[in-house]
């Protein structure tokens, strides 16, 4: 575990690559988001659009990718919201993703002095880069224990 006085700032960590197929995407919007646009290339024609994937979907990868990422992870014992959300691009069919994180700020707790709290970014990006999903969230993280 990393622990509060260890969390670098600002440093990227990327994860591995994630292929969403066409049959990945829409299965998934079929059970969790079932809009017309997510489940089938007619009901996205409707619209006046290709089919894209569910930014629900796009959250799971997101929370899966993040959570496989090697290495030691930061000792968060609590999420305490998300500050921003957005989803600029769609999630295509038959494309590659991979996330990109980092602490962009922290503090000590002033009401849990054995605690810090962390404000994370964390991004969705497909191959060429785009971003899919990009969210700040914060998070309380256990500090060192101290040893008497």
């Amino acid at each position: 575990m990393i622990y509060f006085e260890d969390i670098p700032l600002n440093k990227i960590t990327k994860s591995t690559d994630y292929f969403v197929s066409k049959e990945e995407l829409v299965n998934f919007a079929k059970q969790w988001d079932p809009q017309p646009y997510h489940t089938s290339d007619k009901g996205a024609q409707a619209y006046g659009m290709d089919l894209f994937g569910s930014s629900t979907h796009s959250y799971a990868i997101l929370t899966k990718l993040q959570t496989e990422l090697e290495g030691e992870k930061p000792a968060v014992i609590a999420g305490l919201g998300i500050e921003s959300w957005r989803t600029p691009n769609p999630l295509k069919p038959n494309s590659t993703v991979h996330s990109d994180s980092y602490v962009e700020s922290k503090r000590e707790s002033n009401s849990k002095p054995h605690l810090g709290i962390i404000t994370s970014v964390s991004k969705l990006l497909d191959d060429e880069g785009n971003i899919i999903l990009e969210y700040k969230s914060n998070g309380l993280v256990m500090k060192t224990p101290v040893v008497s």
